[in-house]
């Protein structure tokens, strides 16, 4: 089968109707439903069986040759799904449509969904805070103009956006979509070029023709039930809306037509909200640590305390997204303050939050129509919450929860509706029966009347015919094939009553049959069918009527996540003591005793080192930071950053005091990287991010700068630092932190007032230095480079032959003539006289200083300050 298109002669009418549906999706694994299986035959299960950990196996299907077969279980398909696509791989799902018992002949089977990484709304091992959704791009001018739509199915929030290459690109890697479709075209090298998405994000060439904007505009406006999409803010932006368009095709050419839960487009709004390039998220490791690129240690992971999935969701989408206007930031701030003060309250919203089922994306497995009657059950049950959760807050104060208890949509006919219809624990399946309670249906009540006295007779049965024959091991069973069945065992079956009817022998047992069991089983089996079918067409209505409410139920989910953030960031501020920053429009930048969350929570209780920042926008705009390496410039410019991102999403900050002038962006360049793929050095990477803050910075803007320059010669890397300053200074005037080892850069303290001086202070002791992680005024003139040499476990040999060189690099007696004729060589080998080194130094020898990340660092000076003193 390595050609799907193959010819089927000789094949079973079974792997025909496989190969009729693989030849329209030769690029796909087929997941074919054969009973209580999904089998998967040929190239699809080599490929899919190492991916699932599955048994390859192999079977005949019509002359000699035998065909790969891997299969996995129905009812835990979605697990099995969400590793395939996990994996970047498409999978094309076929049922069987009618009842093998009805069937004359082959069960006819269809296609009824293809999944995507993208379209995909299985759930996999994660916790469901991110996203991996659909994008889809299109391009006017030869890229110099692009078009976004990104879409997570899963919860039916649907963003738009155009702009030029950069701005599009950087919203592409913040979002990170699982797949990106685009205009076949273009081209997948292009396309990945053009917007340099991650290698792990699949590209999906679509027909040019589905990037249409007239049918784009027709078709949304027809979705959501409008005569214009200008409503959702789009108006004019004919690219983006050409993108949303393009989105909703490749979804029903998917199978994907029930969209109830796609209810508005929502437009990135730079006038609200701060847009956060990928090199600052990725620096400041705001969703994700550089180390291990998971959630573990980044600020998400550290800050999250949200009881609901929903609640972390929108926690990420506030970091990537912090606002830059004063009022949303206000009402959040007066919301985590209220609940703050009023722990107990705090603490009654979070014990009704916690196990909320995820009701948004039950509402999206609503809008797609595949809710299951126990996932029916959790939006009652999440209803439930909501009342509570309602009442709680309707006593509040701040205005925000205020609001969002009388936004909340009462829903109390939905909840009776769905107690009085659903039993306490309904089944997965809609078609197996036990979903309604009694009293919901007369006619489901007097068919199951029908054969209550049929089931009781079966369930008494093995009682009563071990009293009658005298045989203790004998059992009452059921299986598809056979029926109700009961069971003797090889020594008991001289015992058996002449009356049963032998119907399958087993190794060490027999089983039989009575006129009145199969007399009880064709009544039950009647009658079941019947029950099963009506169940499934008043589930259908049921469905149909909870549909009705799609819209409250997804503001409700909405605003339990609020409240949800609410709470958490209450919490969050209680346990580790942060403090209500103060909110201003100019653009002062005053922070007393400033730490950094990811590591103070890491390190032990009361070690961190706080510091102090008092920038005015003016008078004080830049400070120019000197010191050595590992002494905590980096991790002062970081928790800078990180304060602010906390402060204008609306949290309290670790502090004692912050008093924060809106700032409209936050641009890191922090760390070196490369970029071979693209054929980047580090030093141009560096050069890359340094130009790109350059051209979009404004005055209300803050800048981290980290070794700008240090990639390159002394004095070139100097020459640009210097410019880099000098240019942020004059022209831009924004609130800069620029970390350096160029000390002569201190000296344009003097030559600028709005330049200032810090160091990171530090204390000699013998040949060692010890960081103490203050920052005071003043600039540093000696980055101890050696001393850092001989603490990360350079030899003693090398180290004492670089001091040497120093003294003699300082003396200005070197030149390039004495050293070319080897004046200045000198063998250097390890003598009996250098000292073992010290249980630090083996271990410091073990460690990947390059790749160390802030939390690595500080937890290694804590050691190296043991082991000095």
């Amino acid at each position: 089968m390595s050609d799907a298109r193959e010819t089927t002669t000789g094949l079973t009418p079974l792997m025909r109707q496989y190969q009729a549906i693989k030849q329209q999706h030769p690029d796909k694994i087929l997941f074919f439903r054969m009973g209580d299986f999904y089998e998967m035959f040929g190239d699809d299960a080599v490929k899919a069986a190492p991916i699932l950990n599955i048994t390859l196996t192999s079977r005949s299907h019509g002359g000699n040759e035998r065909i790969p077969l891997a299969g996995v279980p129905y009812h835990a398909v979605d697990r099995y799904l969400a590793r395939l696509l996990e994996k970047g791989e498409k999978v094309v799902v076929v049922e069987q449509v009618e009842d093998p018992r009805q069937a004359k002949g082959l069960v006819k089977r269809e296609i009824v969904e293809i999944l995507t990484p993208g379209t995909a709304t299985v759930e996999g091992e994660g916790n469901g805070a991110a996203p991996r959704g659909l994008a889809a791009v299109c391009v006017r001018n030869e890229g110099r103009r692009l078009g976004m739509a990104a879409l997570d199915l899963s919860t039916g929030a649907f963003l738009v956006d155009e702009g030029d290459r950069q701005h599009i690109t950087e919203r592409l890697r913040v979002l990170e979509p699982a797949e990106v479709i685009f205009p076949e075209s273009l081209g997948t090298q292009a396309v990945r070029e053009l917007v340099d998405v991650p290698s792990a994000c699949v590209l999906t060439p679509f027909g040019d023709w589905n990037f249409d904007y007239k049918t784009a505009d027709r078709e949304l406006n027809e979705h959501f039930g409008t005569s214009t999409l200008d409503g959702f803010g789009v108006g004019g932006q004919r690219l983006a809306i050409t993108a949303a368009g393009a989105v909703f095709r490749y979804l029903r050419e998917n199978h994907r037509h029930r969209l109830a839960h796609i209810r508005r487009l929502t437009r990135i709004d730079d006038d609200e909200v701060m847009s956060l390039d990928a090199g600052t998220v990725r620096n400041l490791e705001l969703v994700r640590s550089i180390a291990t690129h998971t959630e573990e240690n980044s600020l998400l992971g550290v800050i999250d305390h949200c009881r609901t999935a929903a609640g972390s969701r929108r926690l990420r989408h506030a970091l990537l997204h912090p606002y830059k206007v004063r009022a949303p930031i206000e009402r959040r701030l007066a919301a985590v303050d209220e609940l703050v003060r009023d722990s107990v309250r705090r603490e009654d919203i979070r014990a009704c939050l916690k196990g909320l089922p995820d009701l948004e994306k039950l509402c999206g497995r609503l809008g797609i129509g595949r809710l299951t009657p126990r996932q029916a059950a959790a939006v009652r049950d999440s209803l439930v919450v909501a009342r509570k959760v309602r009442g709680l807050l309707q006593e509040c104060h701040s205005p925000h929860l205020i609001d969002c208890a009388g936004s909340m949509p009462q829903m109390d006919a939905l909840i009776e509706l769905l107690d009085t219809a659903l039993v306490d624990d309904p089944p997965i399946a809609a078609n197996k029966g036990g979903i309604f309670r009694r009293g919901y249906s007369q006619r489901l009540d007097e068919l199951n009347d029908s054969i209550k006295d049929a089931r009781l007779f079966i369930a008494s049965l093995q009682e009563v015919e071990r009293r009658r024959t005298g045989i203790g091991s004998l059992k009452v069973g059921y299986n598809k094939v056979f029926g109700y069945y009961l069971e003797v065992t090889k020594p008991n079956v001289h015992l058996v009553p002449k009356e049963y009817i032998r119907k399958q022998t087993l190794v060490n047992a027999e089983r039989y049959i009575t006129p009145e069991l199969k007399q009880k089983e064709e009544l039950i089996a009647a009658a079941e069918e019947k029950i099963f079918q009506l169940e499934q067409e008043l589930y259908e209505e049921l469905l149909a009527r909870i549909t009705e409410e799609i819209g409250d139920l997804m503001l409700t989910a909405e605003l339990l996540a609020e409240v949800d953030l609410v709470a958490a960031l209450a919490e969050l501020a209680t346990v580790r003591g942060y403090c209500r920053p103060e909110i201003f429009e100019d653009r002062r930048l005053v922070v007393t005793n400033g730490r950094h969350p990811v590591i103070e929570a890491v390190l032990p209780s009361g070690t961190f080192v706080a510091n102090d920042v008092e920038l005015d926008g003016e008078q004080q705009r830049m400070i120019i930071l000197t010191g050595p390496n590992m002494s905590g410039k980096s991790t002062y410019l970081r928790q800078l950053g990180l304060i602010v991102i906390l402060a204008q999403i609306g949290s309290f900050v670790p502090a004692d005091a912050a008093q924060i002038g809106l700032v409209d962006r936050v641009f890191t360049r922090v760390g070196a990287l490369d970029n071979l793929a693209r054929g980047q050095s580090t030093f141009l990477v560096e050069m890359v991010e340094t130009a790109n803050i350059l051209h979009n910075a404004t005055p209300r803007s803050l800048i981290l700068l980290d070794e700008v320059g240090r990639g390159t010669s002394t004095f070139d890397g100097l020459s640009v630092a210097w410019a880099v300053v000098e240019y942020i200074n004059d022209v831009i005037k924004a609130r800069t932190i620029f970390a350096t080892h160029y000390h002569e850069l201190t000296g344009m303290a003097a030559l600028y007032p709005a330049i200032h001086n810090y160091q990171v202070s530090v204390k000699k002791w013998e040949d060692r230095v010890v960081f103490l992680h203050k920052i005071v005024p003043g600039g540093c003139d000696d980055s101890y480079g050696i001393e850092v040499a001989g603490l990360a476990g350079i030899p003693r040999a090398a180290i004492g032959r670089a001091r040497q060189i120093l003294r003699l690099l300082e003396s200005g007696k070197f030149n390039q003539s004495e050293l070319a004729k080897g004046v200045y060589r000198q063998k250097v080998q390890p003598t009996i006289f250098d000292p073992p080194p010290s249980p630090i130094e083996e271990e410091l020898r073990t460690i990947d200083l390059e790749n160390m990340t802030p939390m690595q660092a500080f937890e290694l000076l804590r050691k190296l300050k043991e082991q000095l003193s």
